[in-house]
């Protein structure tokens, strides 16, 4: 089960502490450490290893390319950690930060790698951070470690470990006393302090809920720590993978006295306040059946009376609402699906974030003119001279329903509608209104996406949420906030913008996909403002050119997959054969006539019949069958003379053929090789 936790510490000399070594058991593998001239070597446990990555930011030094360039990432992870050895002095120095936080179980191995990347990437290569990471799963215990520096990359070297903080004029801010009256600079720790760790927790938490949405998972993990949830004294205690690993089959676990005590205590408290554990499930998920009680429970409760007495003090809680009742099959007799509980907090929470909708909805002040609309609209069609091109009046139709007059507005459309180009004609006509437009969405990647597309500055919620509560860059009367994928944000917190956008009287633009109006699930606050304000739908499909296309990515969105696919086969593009060599061959003969084609345009283009590298695209499904394909079509151009002569490489997979002419993917982030690259 998802849970919350993460844990900081510093790898400090002055403990005893050794980098090189930190990372090499981190790593299970083996390292030197120059300086002393010590091995240290944790091989034993590679079988634990599951994944490793030194994700570097976009700028960095030359010394450090230079140290990792080449190396695998063990290798990276070795060089790095030995400059660091030889760069601190001082025998009680610290030499790194490391992050442990525990991965969702719900998830895949490679949808937690895509889980942590996204983070690392949003929170510390984007801040000119290093991040060596791995990932580690034990007995079923996934989790990653994660080691970054504590001073900044230089040119030389590194820089200092405390950084000014700065004032709105960009200058240090300064502590001016009695006795200092030109005042002290105000210093932060660069490397992160305790509003850093906290912002990462959150951060950590708003990633993790939306890989879990879009996985099909319900359960929800919440940044804030347990006081702050109004959940001070059950926290849960980390077990670690044996114990966990024991209590996932039922075994019995020894626990020492304390940790004995401290499970008492907890018990006692369930005991004397059910509704505490229903609060920490309400901050998980919305709903909940009662498999799920009884799993919470048992993170506190391990004696079978105690277990009884709270399960059924917590069923007949008054704050427990159930929202549809067990489903019983008539022939069996056996129930064939469960009832379906929430709490009273969330429908307060609900109701709440609905009058907030909804007074937000009769506020007024925020329209454009139909003339500054349509300039906006005409300067978003023709920026690009080459590629002018015109919204559809269904585009247009939305465009005039976000800036109306009323101080919310909601579209709703499948992937590919044209949400984002939109935005962009909104954006232009809120801003030559005199209106500041900021963006918003529950991962930074949707975030860096929404700004990439629209040209809407934006962040993440958790982001802005911890800026507005430390007093910086706060909403003002007039401006406009658009909330991007909404229908993956929890109720809980969109509850909480909503309040916070109705006290400061801005509009508010909620933007999702139409498959995410789910019922009684974690997308069900947009459904629920959607069903009572109204919106404006793209029905349409955009990115597709013909039309059964579009229609096809319609069923596929609609999670119509057979009837999609019998689209594709209709018109010819797909494609069936009785074996695998059969296909392949195939494959390979589509290919070379369609790379003939792209050679002959190229020429008549004038480009000398180079091709760019990405005309043709071939995938498979594993790793046996890109192998064979790879080689294959390798043949055909070197047959042709596109290739010049192979040498061979060692690489992870073995050794490799590699020639000019060859078009490299990697696997693996390697910004060390091109770091004008935001992403490899």
């Amino acid at each position: 089960m998802a849970i919350m936790f993460v844990r900081a510490q510093v790898i400090s000399r002055g403990a005893g502490r050794n980098v090189v070594a930190a990372a090499a058991y981190r790593h299970r593998t083996r390292m030197m450490d120059e300086q002393a001239g010590t091995s240290f070597s944790y091989r034993a446990g590679a079988s634990e290893l599951v994944h490793e990555e030194l994700a570097l930011p976009d700028q960095m030094p030359d010394w450090l390319r230079s140290a990792v360039e080449g190396r695998s990432v063990a290798g990276a992870s070795e060089a790095l950690w030995n400059v660091v050895e030889a760069f601190e002095k001082q025998a009680n120095a610290r030499l790194a930060r490391e992050l442990i936080i525990a991965l969702p179980e719900e998830l895949t191995r490679a949808e937690n790698i895509a889980l942590a990347r996204e983070f690392v990437r949003d929170n510390f290569t984007s801040e000119a951070m290093v991040a060596d990471w791995v990932y580690h799963d034990k007995d079923g215990n996934p989790h990653i470690h994660l080691l970054t520096t504590v001073r900044p990359l230089t040119e030389e070297g590194f820089g200092p470990k405390n950084a000014p903080v700065l004032g709105e004029n960009g200058e240090p801010l300064r502590f001016v006393t009695a006795g200092r009256p030109t005042g002290r600079i105000v210093y932060k720790s660069w490397g992160g302090d305790k509003e850093t760790l906290q912002a990462w927790k959150i951060a950590w938490a708003e990633t993790a809920n939306r890989h879990l949405a879009l996985a099909g998972h319900e359960i929800r993990l919440d940044g804030r720590s347990y006081a702050e949830q109004g959940l001070d004294g059950i926290a849960q205690r980390h077990l670690g993978p044996e114990k966990a690993a024991l209590s996932r089959r039922g075994a019995e676990m020894y626990f020492a006295p304390a940790d004995l005590a401290r499970r008492q205590e907890m018990a006692d408290r369930l005991l004397a306040d059910p509704a505490l554990l229903l609060k920490q499930l309400s901050n998980e998920r919305s709903t909940f059946d009662e498999r799920d009680i009884a799993k919470a429970l048992h993170r506190y409760v391990d004696d079978p009376a105690v277990f009884a007495s709270i399960r059924a003090r917590l069923m007949a809680s008054n704050d427990l609402v159930m929202l549809k009742p067990q489903q019983i099959d008539a022939e069996t007799g056996k129930a064939s699906e469960p009832a379906i509980f929430t709490t009273r907090e969330i429908l307060r929470i609900e109701y709440d974030m609905a009058g907030s909708a909804q007074l937000l909805a009769e506020g007024c002040g925020f329209g454009v003119s139909d003339r500054e609309v349509a300039a906006a609209i005409r300067h978003v069609e023709t920026r690009d001279t080459e590629k002018s091109f015109r919204l559809d009046p269904e585009q247009v139709d939305a465009v005039r329903h976000v800036t109306r007059d009323n101080g919310i507005a909601a579209v709703v459309g499948l992937a590919g509608a044209g949400k984002s180009t939109l935005l962009a004609a909104a954006r232009v006509a809120w801003e030559s209104d005199g209106r500041r437009v900021i963006g918003a969405a529950l991962a930074g990647k949707a975030a860096e996406g929404l700004e990439d597309s629209s040209g809407i500055r934006s962040r993440t919620l958790a982001a802005w949420e911890l800026t507005w509560a430390n007093g910086r860059e706060l909403l003002e009367r007039g401006n406009v906030l658009v909330i991007d994928e909404a229908g993956m944000v929890s109720s809980q917190q969109l509850a909480r913008v909503l309040d916070i956008a109705e006290q400061a009287e801005v509009k508010v633009v909620l933007v999702g996909d139409a498959m995410q109006l789910q019922p009684i699930q974690a997308g069900a606050a947009f459904r629920a403002i959607t069903e009572r304000i109204g919106f404006a739908e793209l029905a349409g499909v955009r990115r597709q050119r013909q039309q059964w296309a579009r229609e096809a990515s319609r069923l596929f969105a609609r999670g119509e997959v057979e009837q999609g696919l019998d689209v594709y086969a209709r018109h010819g593009h797909l494609i069936e054969a009785g074996t695998r060599d059969e296909v392949i061959a195939r494959i390979v003969g589509d290919w070379s006539e369609a790379r003939k084609l792209a050679i002959e345009t190229s020429v008549r283009q004038g480009n000398d019949g180079r091709l760019r590298g990405d005309e043709l695209l071939v995938l498979a499904h594993t790793n046996e069958d890109v192998k064979r394909l790879n080689a294959a079509l390798r043949s055909v151009m070197s047959q042709e003379g596109a290739l010049s002569e192979n040498r061979a490489f060692r690489t992870e997979r073995g050794a490799r053929d590699f020639a000019a002419g060859d078009r490299i993917i990697f696997l693996e982030n390697a910004r060390f090789l091109e770091p004008r690259a935001p992403r490899l």
